[in-house]
């Protein structure tokens, strides 16, 4: 089971599952497609950032956590990977932006934040549906979520690719864990899983749309 592995794998002990040159190529790769239309849609559907207390909830390489604080949100970063926190680290100080940083697992993020961001990582969580009530649990009431989630089509794409063996492991612990909520391993859920999700939630305001091979869930709390 992950959350049992998390018990001894501990990031404040110096485990860190990102090795640095995959965090330094990473990082690269990422700074030049960061996509600032995502970043003014965001601004808009959450009315502004300015004044605002923002989470980015797995936060890599900070490129998003850095161009948030660019628009005047107070950001918070929050990732498991110390590699990531020092690359994130020194590029705000280039950037000459105040970021907080926070070591940790997806599921040991803490406090109440106007607005939850939250991208291409929630395969790493323990649970979806207790990660979906910690996310909602982190953002203040009358607060914002915007999460985007590599989905099953995301994950097929990759399968397809994979020898035999694999595809049958992968495709197992995929089913495993629509039907019965286990995950054994680090899994991608299906669109109409984090609906469900999401859907149990009193919201203002809920929207879970497909994007390929993405989910995008946006709400108001």
């Amino acid at each position: 089971m992950l959350k049992l592995k998390s018990y001894f794998q501990r990031p404040e002990k110096g485990y860190d599952p990102v090795p640095l040159a995959y965090a330094a190529g990473y990082t690269d790769f990422e700074f030049k497609k960061i996509d600032t239309e995502l970043v003014n849609k965001i601004g808009i559907f959450s009315d502004g950032f300015t004044n605002k207390t923002l989470l980015d909830l797995g936060g890599g390489p900070g490129q998003y956590s850095i161009e948030f604080a660019k628009q005047g949100a107070a950001v918070t970063w929050h990732d498991i990977s110390k590699n990531y926190l020092d690359i994130a680290s020194q590029k705000s100080k280039t950037e000459d932006v105040d970021i907080k940083f926070s070591l940790g697992y997806l599921e040991s993020a803490k406090g109440k934040y106007d607005i939850l961001f939250n991208r291409i990582c929630w395969y790493y969580c323990f649970n979806d549906y207790k990660f979906a009530d910690l996310i909602v649990s982190l953002v203040n009431d009358g607060g914002y979520g915007y999460i985007i989630v590599n989905n099953e089509n995301w994950l097929f794409s990759k399968i397809k690719k994979e020898k035999l063996v694999k595809k049958i492991y992968l495709s197992l612990n995929y089913w495993f864990n629509e039907i019965f909520d286990i995950k054994f391993i680090h899994i991608h859920p299906s669109h109409k899983k984090l609906k469900k999700v999401f859907s149990k939630f009193n919201f203002s305001y809920l929207n879970v749309e497909r994007e390929n091979l993405n989910t995008v869930i946006s709400f108001k709390k």
